[in-house]
């Protein structure tokens, strides 16, 4: 069971049927693997849940792919499955990327500051605990649904109705260039506004786990020039994201202190508004990045336009 994210065996020549169920088999395993390490350990290594919730992004995007190839019953079935674990993972995961950034925050690593760095640990270790409970049923209600489902779905490929591509290369031409197509046009419009940042990260999410399934159908530049940055991007989107709603989830956190416990504020005060300017800070410097990378990717997809990078159904793919 690999958690990586390149399939081996996977050519441009290969018939869609087969390649989905090589596809399909490697992606639903780590979900398979990670569910109950998830639900029953997740404090010994916070890896579980992280891998359960990637796990379940790269399941999912493999469904979206291979839709046409697959029973439509089934098919939704799984989804719903994965989105039920996914959603109780990314809470949960979440949570544990508060409680790890605690430590290290600088506002919080003063004498003055010691009291919010131990109301605040106690605050999400609670809400830490409350995910763990929903995370742990979700595994219950959705983990032998989804178990049967998933041992079952990669030997239920079929052929495609209508016209649909008849190899795995041309598969990958058409459905990585529409993505590439839609995501470029996004970074192209320059987006500023939260809500345009935020579904230009979903377009890269979407990007990059399709690219996982097809770089074997293309040249390295795919894979060693074009993946990255749009790996890049997603780090930078990311942290854009988590300093504007960690912003707004610590100042919420704040009226809610003043207004219960009045009396304890004045010890509370320094360390956490300390920690909510330290977090706002982190944006005007995220979209200074974000315009950076967006004069890198003109330049990457001009000098690698996808069409030339495509490999014919009889190439040997080159494989890290």
């Amino acid at each position: 069971m690999a958690d990586g994210k390149w399939i081996p065996g996977l050519t441009p020549g290969m018939s869609v049927p087969d390649a989905a169920r090589v596809v399909l088999a490697a992606r639903l395993e780590v979900v398979r693997h990670h569910l109950p390490l998830a639900a029953e350990r997740p404090f010994e290594d916070p890896e579980h849940v992280h891998q359960l919730r990637v796990g379940t992004r790269r399941a999912g995007a493999a469904l979206r792919v291979f839709a046409d190839w697959l029973p439509n019953k089934h098919r939704k079935a799984t989804r719903n499955y994965l989105r039920a674990i996914r959603r109780a993972a990314g809470d949960a995961r979440d949570w544990d990327v508060f409680l790890l950034g605690l430590p290290v925050a600088k506002p919080l690593r003063t004498p003055a500051g010691k009291p919010a760095l131990d109301f605040l640990f106690g605050y999400g270790f609670g809400e830490r605990c409350a995910a763990q409970a929903r995370l742990v049923q979700a595994a219950a209600d959705a983990g032998p649904g989804f178990t049967e489902e998933a041992l079952a779905l990669p030997d239920r490929t079929r052929e495609a109705d209508g016209d649909a591509p008849d190899t795995f290369g041309e598969l990958a031409a058409s459905h990585l260039g529409g993505l590439l197509a839609a995501f470029t046009d996004a970074v192209r419009a320059d987006p500023t506004a939260p809500a345009d940042l935020h579904r230009l990260r979903i377009l890269g999410k979407r990007l990059r786990y399709a690219t996982e399934l097809f770089a074997d159908c293309f040249s390295p530049p795919l894979k060693d020039a074009l993946y990255p940055a749009v790996e890049s991007l997603q780090e930078t989107l990311g942290e854009l994201q988590d300093a504007a709603v960690g912003a707004e989830r610590l100042e919420t956190l704040r009226v809610r202190v003043e207004q219960v416990s009045p009396a304890e504020w004045p010890r509370l005060r320094r360390g956490v508004t300390g920690l909510i300017r330290s977090v706002k800070a982190k944006l005007p410097a995220g979209r200074t990045k974000f315009r950076a990378w967006r004069a890198g990717w003109e330049k990457l997809t001009t000098q690698y336009p996808l069409e030339s990078l495509r490999l014919p159904p009889a190439a040997t793919p080159v494989t890290a």
